[in-house]
């Protein structure tokens, strides 16, 4: 592989959209889990975003059950992790 095309990859997993994170989470037995689910399922969510502001005012705005703030900041926090490797 030369490296531009490594290069090109690198450059598209920074551009990839927290839902795409969050469905790396489907099933995992906890908070970030059961988030996951409800993002995965709510057509509304704002799937093509990257925007903290603009993820955390959607949820504000559409809460799901049982699923706090903070487990969305945990799971945006490991989002930007995951887009470093």
């Amino acid at each position: 592989m030369n490296t531009s095309s490594c290069w090109n990859q690198a450059s598209n997993m920074k551009d990839r959209p927290y839902y795409q994170y969050m469905k790396t989470e489907l099933g995992a037995k906890t908070d970030i889990g059961e988030l996951a689910n409800h993002i995965i399922d709510d057509m509304s969510f704002p799937k093509y975003s990257n925007n903290y502001e603009e993820i955390s005012d959607y949820l504000e705005k559409n809460p799901y059950l049982n699923i706090s703030l903070d487990t969305f900041d945990e799971s945006f926090s490991n989002y930007k992790q995951w887009l470093q490797s």
